[in-house]
């Protein structure tokens, strides 16, 4: 890399940059997450809708919700790949104190075109796609688990611990 540590890292960026340098990149990070977010579960959300009507209604085994989930992360990653572009720009060159604006214009300097703010797209997706696969089996399944419980504590039953595993391990791990 480019620093032996953080801490070296860090004291070139304050000498060159100040402390301000430090945060270089916040700005397009928050630019790039909430936009990702937003685009990751609009889509596995719509994903779960059209799951729905094409299955009369069957909930989504594990590896649906792999592959929706999967798919999702990836769409994310893909729409907000030139945000991160961006940001890695910007936070590579942190101690010239860059703006977003010349981090763009930087990259179009490159004489690539726009094809330039997509570098890196292929392996981001498949990153981004696989962890959000992970994330929404376990947002799934927690999901299902508060629903239970709400579903219980509404009909006033109790339901023992062992009948809570069995349905779990029903639905996410069938034989």
């Amino acid at each position: 890399g480019l620093y032996p540590n953080v801490f070296s890292a860090a004291k070139s960026i304050v000498k060159a940059a100040g402390v301000r340098g430090l945060f270089t990149g916040f700005v397009p990070t928050i630019l790039e997450d909430v936009p990702d977010m937003a685009v990751k579960f609009a889509v596995y959300e719509s994903l779960r809708q059209l799951h729905g009507r094409l299955n009369n209604g069957r909930p989504a085994t594990v590896a649906e919700d792999l592959a929706m989930g999967g798919f999702s992360g990836a769409a994310a990653a893909a729409a907000t790949t030139p945000l991160d572009v961006i940001k890695t720009v910007m936070m590579c060159t942190a101690s010239s104190r860059p703006t977003f604006f010349s981090a763009a214009k930087a990259i179009m300097g490159e004489g690539k075109g726009l094809s330039a703010f997509f570098r890196g797209i292929g392996p981001r997706a498949l990153s981004n796609g696989l962890n959000s696969a992970i994330f929404f089996c376990f947002f799934e399944a927690i999901r299902q688990n508060l629903l239970e419980r709400k579903a219980r504590k509404d009909s006033g039953k109790e339901v023992s611990l062992r009948l809570q595993t069995d349905r779990l391990r029903q639905k996410y791990f069938p034989k």
